[in-house]
């Protein structure tokens, strides 16, 4: 159980560097290409979906609201 939070934990902080990396994109289509990746996330999030499913979703969806505010964007693409 040690070993899957570590995996775990290491798996999460390099996602969070990576997206953090991407997130320099600057560009419209990224912000559009992000705030649909969100949009899809929220409509997936109001259906049915297992324990894993939500945990998995709600990391996604907290990984692209921080590219978002990295960018600066709040939402409101260019």
């Amino acid at each position: 159980m040690k070993r899957r939070h570590i995996l775990f934990a290491t798996a999460l902080s390099l996602l969070i560097a990576t997206s953090a990396w991407s997130a320099g994109d600057q560009s419209p289509e990224g912000c559009l290409r992000r705030e649909s990746r969100i949009a899809e996330l929220q409509l997936k999030l109001r259906m049915g979906y297992s324990a894993r499913q939500g945990r998995v979703f709600r990391q996604k969806m907290a990984t692209l609201l921080a590219a978002r505010r990295l960018a600066g964007d709040r939402g409101r693409c260019r």
